[in-house]
């Protein structure tokens, strides 16, 4: 029956993702009421100055310090710069629940018993998560949104309502690149260390190849998804749809191999 495993793993995993909204919801509400004047985002800014510009961009702080002084440069920083590290925790997660869990567990073969294609079971199990990220993104943003009307700062919420949409491809991304090492390897903790080395590797490649323009450190940034993330760019300027369709890309490629793996592999028991 087409559908029962999307249904099946929305019952299962409601619960779980609404505790992550809940907490990415504080954590938006604190962030927006934390600053009570422009004074304070001054402080901020002035207090950027004294580290050093390596620190400041493994913090996700680019050159411009004047822009830490604005509403919406302070939450890049504070917020959307760690969003996706924290999200990505949970994008690991569901990557890991659609086959890599259960196989541990000894009851895929269970599963792979029932009169469902494997693919179907994949792409069930993928969409059901990536609707459930949705919501926690989209309860992130409502944390944003009611935290602005307790701030004493001047917020754009459009802006912030698409910055928040940005964060949505990388996760999808993380979540299909585990799915896809669960398929590849045997072992669950093989997974995990992958899937955390790639979130992690890739941050530090971005960061590192902020640091020196114009070297080989800067042009190994194209493999990082974080480069594509850029959320400092989005709230300037707007979503780069070129980067956000590559995402899609990748994952869409990530996707499809973990079926044609998921295909023609055995099952551990």
């Amino acid at each position: 029956m087409r559908g029962a495993t999307f249904s099946e793993t929305l019952r299962r995993n409601w619960r779980g993702a609404l505790y992550w909204a809940v907490g990415m919801f504080g954590y938006a509400l604190y962030v927006t009421v934390i600053i009570q004047d422009v004074d304070m985002l001054q402080q901020y800014a002035e207090l950027a100055k004294s580290f050093k510009p390596g620190i400041l961009q493994l913090l996700g702080i680019g050159d411009d310090m004047t822009a830490l002084a604005t509403p919406e440069g302070f939450l890049g920083f504070a917020f959307f710069s760690w969003i996706v590290l924290f999200l990505a925790v949970y994008a690991i997660l569901a990557g890991l629940n659609i086959t890599a869990n259960d196989e541990d567990n000894g009851i895929l073969d269970v599963v792979l018993a029932l009169p469902l294609p494997r693919w179907q079971i994949v792409l069930e199990k993928f969409a059901a998560y990536a609707l459930l990220l949705a919501g926690i993104v989209a309860v992130t943003f409502l944390g944003l949104l009611v935290g602005g009307r307790f701030s004493a700062l001047t917020l754009d919420m459009g802006r912030l309502f698409v910055t928040t949409l940005n964060v949505l491809p990388s996760l999808l991304l993380v979540m299909g690149f585990t799915a896809w090492v669960s398929v590849t390897v045997r072992r669950r903790s093989t997974a995990v260390a992958a899937a955390s080395a790639f979130v992690a590797v890739s941050y530090l490649v971005n960061s590192l190849g902020g640091m020196a323009s114009g070297t080989l450190a800067d042009v190994l940034r194209g493999l990082s998804f974080f480069y594509y993330y850029d959320s400092s760019g989005v709230l300037q300027n707007g979503l780069a749809w070129g980067s956000i369709g590559l995402l899609f890309v990748v994952t869409i490629v990530l996707v499809g191999g973990t079926l044609w793996f998921f295909q023609r592999r055995d099952v551990g028991v």
